[in-house]
């Protein structure tokens, strides 16, 4: 996982921390609120390998049933017997094993981010271009073709797309299609495929203003906000 994907997760989980102006964020720290990220993912991933073992013990205690009610070991339990297990009970078996591995899997991206938010430049960068921008980035999302709503957004699919928005407008160094991919990435994370649809359609829409903003830069208009929208997930 690169160091500026990592800054970026750790960003989405600190923008309900974060102060609504940049100046009170040096007094806030930034690093005391990454060192709570990190511990809230810590948290998740003990959370995580917790699950696993319950899906491992589950799949165990199923397998060991359905061998020893077998007709074939019923009255030999100490010498028991091997059976045939159908295609469907396997499935399940394997679903369970799949799903404590996933779980895993998720749990150890933790160590990993732990130790490379040591170098929190781009964290601070992205932190802060949102913070100068909020009330521009707001009103680009509002201003979108499908006239979505920010107040009316689950708060995660906001948090996302504001983050993206500050790349692509305002971080030029940074391609507008990697800030768009990068934000869908997050929302596989941290939501869900719905939620990875729905935040590429906005940034599509966003990713054509935030080019015109590059070439000219020049704030694009944006079209009249719909009051009357409501985002349905």
């Amino acid at each position: 996982m690169s160091s500026r994907r990592i800054a970026r997760e750790l960003a989405v989980i600190l923008m309900p921390q974060l102060p609504k102006d940049k100046k009170k964020l040096e007094k806030v720290e930034l690093d005391k609120l990454v060192g709570k990220a990190v511990q809230m993912l810590t948290d998740h991933a003990k959370q995580c390998l917790s699950e696993a073992n319950a899906f491992v013990v589950k799949a165990q205690q199923s397998l060991t049933e359905q061998i020893i009610e077998h007709p074939d070991n019923v009255r030999q339990v100490h010498d028991l017997k091997p059976i045939v297990i159908k295609s469907d009970q396997l499935k399940e078996h394997l679903d369970l094993l799949d799903r404590a591995l996933h779980l895993t899997s998720e749990a150890l991206d933790v160590p990993q981010m732990s130790v490379e938010t040591k170098d929190t430049e781009f964290l601070h960068l992205l932190v802060g271009t949102y913070l100068d921008h909020q009330k521009e980035i707001d009103e680009f999302i509002n201003g979108v073709k499908d006239k979505w709503r920010v107040e009316r957004m689950v708060s995660i699919d906001r948090d996302i797309i504001r983050l993206a928005c500050a790349e692509a407008f305002y971080l030029p160094e940074i391609p507008i299609n990697v800030c768009i991919s990068e934000a869908v990435e997050l929302s596989h994370r941290f939501a869900d495929d719905k939620a990875a649809k729905f935040i590429n359609g906005i940034l599509s829409d966003l990713g054509r203003q935030a080019k015109e903003f590059r070439d000219t830069g020049e704030i694009p208009s944006v079209g009249a906000s719909n009051d009357d929208a409501s985002v349905s997930r």
